[in-house]
């Protein structure tokens, strides 16, 4: 995170040694003043600091008061003391109750700087440790490498290199399980905030009513059960990249808090009456049609053209089919099976997923290849391992044609009109909820896509 994103409380009764402070730390800190134990108080109403310059002698206390209301709290502030000589025990005391550290009165400008520039930099580790914690389950086994040399791939890349080293924020748009967040990586990758954090977030996971909370952060005691101070993804994300996938299943109340992020760097937590700056890139994806959801009134429209400053539509894996063999081999040689053999596909099997329209895309791919090499007990993959699901008009050599199966009516002489994808899509949610029983969630698990998204494929049918 850069310094420059640290919020200072400087409480200092010599007003003039106050402001030279405040002028010489902005390269550093925003610096908000306060000359009393009162006013100190007052500036803290509302809100907390990443960092507290604090005199020990106040016209109206000890600044030991102050420090030990902000520790009541459970902020996270990091208080430096400032004392003289004669209150070396004071200070020992103050560290004692929780202050970061002392300096000894009067200061030099560049011991400051020294300790603002250690205190951000913990601060960021700290973050990253946080973001790290609450996204590794969702970014194990992620990779930054975009497999194919198709043509559209190719214009991909160009993109992604012409966009990555700009700050603007990017729209990644494309059917579900096409990349989007391979591609994310890759803008971050080629950015000058590769070695900050990159910060993943699902949409549509976050639960409604701690939404904002998980994103910007609360402060302790803001609703019940919130017992200390939360930085949210936001700042975790700080100096770094925010990714906000399926980001159409944000709350409208959020996506005005998005548009002040994106317009102005700022960013409230819950609970808190003054913002914090927040240096973010902000990455979107989704699978929706933003644009028919602006018309709708479920996004808004101002936020759309924030993010969509640079939009990126990635293809679906049916429109680089040349390109298939290599993805498929990529990903077997991605996915670990203690004991498997295969190490290959067959030559029919090949012909097989080349035949297969894929609606899941890579995603769906993927499950069907970790299956396969479970199953397999030889060095190529066969037919019989895949389990492509049946589609109504097309047969794939799986061995599992029967009466009613598409090889079934071939071999009775009987022509069958080729299907819509739309048509297919829908015979193989049929397929998947009847083979799974009706459950929904296995469903979507064997088709390779999200709940949500099975939802939304049986709300359209529903009302198409």
């Amino acid at each position: 995170m850069p310094a420059a994103a640290l919020s200072l409380l400087v409480v200092e009764d010599e007003r003039a040694l106050a402001n030279l402070w405040q002028a010489e730390l902005s390269h550093l800190a925003q610096a908000t003043l306060a000359h009393s134990v009162a006013e100190g108080r007052d500036r803290l109403k509302g809100r907390s600091f990443d960092v507290m310059l604090l005199d020990l002698h106040l016209p109206d206390g000890s600044g030991l008061d102050l420090l030990r209301d902000v520790e009541e709290r459970g902020d996270e502030t990091a208080t430096i003391i400032l004392t003289g000589n004669a209150d070396l025990n004071s200070a020992i005391q103050a560290v004692r109750l929780g202050a970061y550290d002392y300096l000894i009165k009067p200061c030099k400008i560049a011991e400051l700087e020294q300790h603002l520039q250690r205190i951000a930099k913990e601060q960021r580790l700290r973050n990253e440790n946080v973001a790290l914690k609450q996204q590794v389950s969702r970014t194990r086994g992620t990779t930054v490498t975009m497999v194919g040399d198709a043509p559209l791939l190719q214009e991909v890349r160009r993109l992604v290199g012409r966009v990555g080293p700009s700050n603007a924020s990017v729209l990644i748009t494309g059917e579900t399980g096409t990349g989007k967040e391979v591609v994310s990586r890759l803008v971050h990758a080629n950015s000058a905030r590769r070695d900050e954090a990159f910060v993943p977030v699902n949409c549509a996971a976050l639960p409604r009513d701690l939404a904002e909370s998980e994103l910007f952060g609360h402060r302790k005691g803001a609703f019940t059960g919130a017992d200390r101070d939360h930085r949210g993804l936001v700042q975790a994300a700080a100096g770094g990249t925010l990714f906000l996938d399926e980001v159409g299943d944000l709350p409208l109340e959020i996506q005005a808090k998005f548009l002040r992020l994106l317009e102005s760097k700022e960013g409230r937590r819950v609970g808190d009456t003054e913002c914090y700056q927040a240096d973010v890139r902000v990455i979107a994806a989704t699978n929706r049609d933003l644009r028919k959801d602006v018309a709708s009134g479920k996004f808004r429209e101002d936020l759309f053209y924030r993010l969509a400053t640079f939009e990126l539509k990635l293809p679906a894996l049916r429109e680089i089919l040349s390109d298939l063999p290599a993805i498929a081999q990529h990903v077997l040689d991605t996915i670990h099976v203690e004991g498997s053999p295969a190490r290959a596909f067959s030559s029919v099997s090949l012909d097989a997923m080349g035949r297969y329209p894929w609606p899941g895309n890579v995603r769906e791919l993927r499950n069907i290849v970790e299956r396969a090499k479970i199953l397999c007990d030889q060095a190529e993959i066969g037919p019989e391992h895949l389990n492509l699901p049946v589609i109504v008009g097309v047969a794939f050599p799986t061995g599992r044609a029967s009466a009613g199966t598409p090889a079934a009516a071939g071999a009775s002489g009987e022509t069958t009109r080729p299907l819509t994808l739309q048509q297919m899509e829908s015979h193989m949610i049929e397929d998947a909820l009847r083979a799974q029983g009706g459950n929904k969630t296995a469903a979507a698990k064997a088709l390779g896509i999200s709940l949500r998204t099975l939802y939304n494929k049986l709300d359209a049918r529903a009302n198409g």
